[in-house]
C-alpha cells in the first residue's frame, strides 16, 4: 500500500440507535432533486450519463445520497496500519468493505480503540464478518483497547452481548476458532505507541464527560494528527482534556448530537443535560480554543433527518476559521488535505 499519511473513512455516524432512512425521506429527496434539475434546464430526455454528471456536479452528498443510519464506526489508516474507532453497526459494513483485501491477504490485522461500551458503539461486533472467519485459513488478528473502570471489561461486555439466548453464536466458540483477539486497557492520560512505516503512531487517551467511562483519542503520525471525540457534553467550563485532544489537529471528529434548545430543554423539549452529548455553540467554543483545520460532526441524533444534521453542523460558527462539515457514511478524508 502506498504512503497516505492519516486517512479516515466513516462507516457509521449515528448515535444512540441505528436510523435507516425512510421511504418517505427517499421520495422527498427525489422530488426535490427533480425540481432543481428542471429549474436548471435538465431535460427529461437527457441521457443517463448527462443525468449522472448533473447529479455528481450539482447535488451535495446528502442530497444525492444519505448521511447514513449506522451507528459509530470509523476506519483510520496510518499508511498501512489499520485502526478502527468503535464497533457500532457500521463495523459490519467496514468488514464487508475489507473482505476482498482479507481474502487476498489471507487475513486482516489491526487495532480497535473503543470509546466506551454503550450499545450503539458495540452492536456491530457480533456481525463483523472477520470475527467468524476460520483461524485455520485466515490470520485475522486485532488488539482491542478499552476502559478499565467499566463495571465489566471490554472483553466481558463483548462476550455478554453474544450470550444465549440473545445471539445464536457463543463468543467462546469465536475465541476458539475465529478472530485472534488481544485485549488491553486504557486510562486517562495513557499513550499508546504503534509501529508505522514512517515512524511511531502516537495515540493519546483522555477521559471525556459522558455517563460511564468514555475516552477520546488523539492520533499523531508522520507530522499529521486527528482527534476522535464522540459522546461528550459540556462541563461548566471548557473541558481541558477535550481541548488537549483537539488542539491544533488537522481533523477534529466530534460529537454534536443536539441543538442547544434540545440539550437545555428550552421550549418544552425534554431536557438532555447529563445525557452525555453536545450542541453547536459549545463545540464552537472548543474550536475557537483549539484551532483544528477541519471539524467533522458525528453521532447524529436518530431523530434528525439529513437536513437537520446539516443544519446543526452549520451552527458551529467559529472565529478560528476552521471548516465544519457533517460526517456521513462513505466520507473519506486525508489529514494532508484538511
Amino acid at each position: 500500500m502506498s504512503e497516505c499519511g492519516i486517512q479516515i473513512k466513516f462507516w457509521g455516524v449515528r448515535g444512540s440507535i441505528p436510523a435507516p432512512i425512510s421511504s418517505e425521506a427517499i421520495g422527498n429527496k427525489i422530488i426535490r432533486a427533480i425540481g432543481v434539475a428542471f429549474e436548471e434546464g435538465l431535460s427529461p430526455r437527457s441521457t443517463e450519463a448527462q443525468i449522472r454528471a448533473w447529479v455528481d456536479g450539482t447535488l451535495l452528498s446528502y442530497q444525492r445520497g444519505t448521511i447514513g443510519g449506522n451507528t459509530t464506526c470509523v476506519e483510520v489508516l496510518c499508511d498501512d496500519q489499520l485502526i478502527i474507532l468503535d464497533m457500532g453497526t457500521g463495523l459490519r459494513c467496514l468488514g464487508v468493505g475489507l473482505m476482498s483485501q482479507t481474502i487476498q491477504n489471507k487475513g486482516l490485522q489491526g487495532v480497535i480503540l473503543q470509546s466506551h461500551v454503550h450499545w450503539d458503539h458495540i452492536q456491530g461486533y457480533p456481525f463483523w464478518p472477520q470475527l467468524h472467519m476460520p483461524r485455520t485459513i485466515f490470520k485475522n488478528e486485532f488488539q482491542f483497547f478499552g476502559g478499565k473502570e467499566w463495571d465489566k471489561s471490554l472483553e466481558e461486555v463483548l462476550r455478554g452481548q453474544m450470550d444465549a439466548p440473545v445471539f445464536p453464536v457463543n463468543h467462546r466458540e469465536v475465541e476458539a476458532t475465529g478472530l485472534q483477539m488481544y485485549f488491553d486497557s486504557v486510562y486517562d492520560g495513557k499513550v499508546i505507541t504503534l509501529p508505522g512505516k514512517r515512524g511511531d503512531i502516537r495515540i493519546l487517551c483522555r477521559k471525556l464527560n459522558h455517563p460511564q467511562e468514555t475516552y477520546g483519542y488523539r492520533i499523531e503520525y508522520a507530522g499529521e494528527s486527528m482527534a476522535f471525540c464522540t459522546d461528550h457534553e459540556p462541563y461548566p467550563a471548557l473541558d481541558r482534556k477535550l481541548l488537549e485532544l483537539a488542539n491544533g489537529v488537522d481533523i477534529f471528529i466530534t460529537e454534536c448530537q443536539y441543538s442547544k434548545d434540545e440539550y437545555s430543554g428550552h421550549g418544552g423539549k425534554i431536557q438532555k443535560i447529563g445525557w452525555g452529548h453536545s450542541y453547536p455553540e459549545y463545540i464552537a467554543e472548543v474550536v475557537d480554543e483549539t484551532h483544528p483545520k477541519l471539524v467533522v460532526t458525528t453521532h447524529h441524533d436518530p431523530a434528525s433527518d439529513d437536513e437537520r444534521v446539516v443544519q446543526i453542523a452549520s451552527q458551529i460558527i467559529n472565529k478560528a476559521g476552521s471548516v465544519v462539515i457533517p460526517g456521513y457514511e462513505g466520507l473519506v478524508l486525508k489529514c494532508s488535505e484538511a
